[in-house]
């Protein structure tokens, strides 16, 4: 090895003279070394050059991009409750046809009373695999084609025979629906619509199909705060058979307190356009919710993250199982005027007004009264109270207690739709 700081001279048997280094040798390399970080450099500056480029013409194709489609907002951009399957920004034209449109556009289908559905028994803690594996056959992929362009939720099969549940949302303005399994994505059926609750954000839909594989329906009401969910669907529309995990964060999550709205389940599972529809699972692998909404926004600068929401599937059932019977919807009703309130210790309801001529108020509920439990649970939210309407139905009794003053009673009476109530 050549060593110009510290050569060695020759060994051998004769000696011999020292071997010194060419003169030039240096030189050379020297003239090499320069060449080759004169052609690195000059690379190096390409590089730059074409990177920046590039950059600065994305940079300028998404300012135009969000010119052009985003409203401009002055200030924070306050929380929004969105649903989550993705449609396509409507043209002129479309915004035309969705103004022209109507239920009966959708393709329908008869009811049929003899499917009714019920939870099952609380069953052994799965893995997430193990729930993935036994569940995906069960969740379908929802494309709703409207007047030029189409939207993807996704649902899940709740009869061997066909019926599936999503949300109205999925399908709203549709004017055809398609079914795929997520097992098989190469095959469609050809939906139609047994009935719907728009409120609630409750679509029953039929496929022609036997045989298919059911989720099993859990008691949501057996959910707690910190419990394991799972949400199986199609993300962003185009993720097909996407599994997520994460807590139940919140139980009977309402923004306002005498809506007539249901309670939801809150969850940091992660949530995005295309899981609408899609089965809220538990640690057994049962369906305890629905995916319905997420909470989107920026409040104070903060980018609000991990807030999604699901339909209590206990909740869902009676007006499921009314739709499946009947083809439409409910609203089992007192007919009174009342929000959450304490009486001394107690929480519970206290009524503002009394409907004329209702069987609340011909039973003897006055305005005034204070309600603490209806057939035998405690109501200590709006929540609670309206939990016991729903699932008694219209025609069926509730027995309130209740206290006056002074006074305990207990007053009984029979639920009448609220949509028979003059307005």
């Amino acid at each position: 090895m050549d060593n110009y700081l510290s050569y060695r001279w020759p060994s051998g048997a004769n000696g011999g003279t020292p071997v010194p280094p060419d003169p030039e040798e240096p030189k050379k390399r020297h003239r090499k070394l320069r060449l080759f970080l004169k052609i690195f450099l000059l690379l190096l500056v390409l590089g730059i050059i074409v990177y920046m480029v590039v950059t600065l013409t994305l940079m300028i194709a998404r300012l135009v991009d969000l010119a052009q489609n985003q409203p401009s907002v002055e200030g924070s951009v306050p929380p929004a409750i969105n649903s989550a399957a993705p449609v396509e920004s409507p043209s002129p034209a479309e915004s035309k046809a969705a103004s022209d449109w109507n239920p009966g556009k959708l393709p329908w289908t008869v009811p049929n009373e003899g499917v009714q559905l019920s939870t099952v028994p609380h069953g052994k803690i799965l893995s997430a695999k193990d729930i993935y594996e036994t569940c995906l056959p069960g969740v379908v992929r929802v494309v709703t084609e409207h007047e030029n362009s189409n939207s993807i939720g996704s649902g899940f099969i709740v009869e061997s025979t066909g019926y599936i549940l999503t949300n109205y949302h999925v399908i709203d303005q549709g004017l055809k629906i398609e079914v795929s399994l997520l097992t098989d994505l190469t095959f469609t059926y050809d939906a139609q619509v047994v009935g719907y609750d728009e409120e609630f954000d409750i679509a029953v839909l039929k496929i022609d199909a036997r045989n298919l594989p059911v989720l099993p329906l859990g008691d949501s009401d057996l959910l707690s705060v910190g419990d394991t969910v799972y949400a199986i669907g199609n993300p962003m529309g185009y993720l097909t058979g996407s599994m997520s995990d994460g807590i139940v964060s919140a139980i009977d999550r309402e923004s306002v307190e005498d809506t007539a709205a249901m309670a939801m389940i809150q969850t940091t599972a992660p949530l995005n356009g295309g899981n609408s529809g899609g089965p809220l699972l538990n640690d057994k692998g049962q369906v305890v919710g629905m995916v319905s909404a997420k909470i989107t926004g920026i409040e104070d600068e903060k980018v609000i993250e991990g807030l999604g929401l699901a339909l209590p599937i206990s909740d869902m059932l009676p007006f499921v199982n009314r739709i499946l019977a009947t083809g439409e919807s409910w609203r089992p009703y007192i007919g009174i005027t009342c929000y959450a309130g304490r009486y001394e210790s107690r929480a519970g309801i206290i009524v503002d007004s009394v409907l004329d001529g209702v069987p609340a108020a011909e039973a003897g509920v006055r305005a005034g009264d204070f309600i603490w439990a209806a057939n035998g649970q405690r109501v200590t939210s709006m929540a609670a109270l309206r939990r016991v309407l729903y699932r008694t139905g219209v025609g069926g009794e509730v027995t309130i207690n209740l206290k006056r003053g002074f006074d305990e009673m207990v007053i009984t009476f029979t639920l009448i739709d609220s949509s028979e109530v003059p307005s």
